[in-house]
């Protein structure tokens, strides 16, 4: 029984388990994330920031996340403003408008709208950057060494952030309208960003991503996109193309 005992302490131990962190938007909103790190020890770590879609949170990466650790990479999962465990503003609720078992697109365009209205993505930026701001003062995080990938709404709120933070390289898996963050801002971040960045999409995506990676590809420095085969948007991509961003981020280094 003592050798039991020791030996489920020690597998215990061996567990790396995700720290529950927060943050406060300029506009008020309790921002909640969970940092977790590889299992080898380090003084410090590259990080992975992973921005989820509209709809979802931070759970749509748990998988992605544990690969990403087990290659030496601490990972960041955050709820986007609204979403999530991220829906209180100045002590109110106020989160998205969104039902998962919705028939259309024009539905899903409908609440985007409605909840844009709510929370205003436009600041998801903004969040990002705050985030980065966070780890920078408290976590074991390389500053050099800072990645983010993000899905549909992460994939182009990702973008801005470059223009006030030293980001290493950019994965944008199926980026939502340029509008969302507004022209301007994508604009003079591309303009001005030299490293790597990697677009993805699928050939016949359903909202019409791969029409945003056109454009944002010809506004990008040192961008690359990978188009696939089907209609998946966002991160029902991952089991298709994770090697290739393995790939991109292991020529990173």
């Amino acid at each position: 029984m003592r050798k039991l005992f020791i030996s489920l302490f020690i597998l215990l131990a061996q567990i790396s388990f995700a720290k529950e962190v927060s943050i406060t938007s300029l506009d008020g909103f309790k921002l909640v994330g969970f940092i977790e790190y590889p299992k080898e020890k380090k003084e410090k770590y590259p990080l992975v920031i992973l921005v989820h879609q509209f709809g979802t949170d931070h759970k749509i990466w748990s998988e992605f996340a544990k690969e990403l650790r087990e290659k030496g990479y601490a990972t960041l999962l955050i709820d986007l403003r609204g979403h999530g465990l991220s829906i209180y503003q100045n002590g109110k609720e106020n989160k998205i408008v969104f039902k998962p078992n919705f028939k259309s697109a024009l539905d899903l365009m409908n609440f985007f709208k409605k909840s844009n209205e709510k929370v205003n993505f436009k600041k998801i930026p903004e969040d990002i950057s705050l985030w980065i701001d966070y780890v920078a003062e408290n976590e074991k995080v390389d500053l050099d060494n800072i990645i983010l990938i993000g899905a549909s709404l992460g994939g182009i709120s990702i973008i801005p952030v470059v223009t006030v933070q030293d980001i290493k390289a950019l994965v944008s898996i199926s980026p939502g309208s340029i509008s969302i963050v507004g022209k301007e801002a994508v604009e003079i971040a591309l303009a001005s960003y030299e490293n790597p960045v990697l677009y993805i999409v699928s050939k016949n995506d359903p909202l019409g991503s791969y029409k945003t990676v056109d454009t944002l590809m010809g506004m990008t420095n040192n961008g690359y996109a990978l188009t696939v085969s089907g209609s998946g948007h966002g991160v029902i991509l991952l089991p298709k193309t994770k090697a290739y961003i393995f790939t991109f981020l292991e020529n990173l280094k």
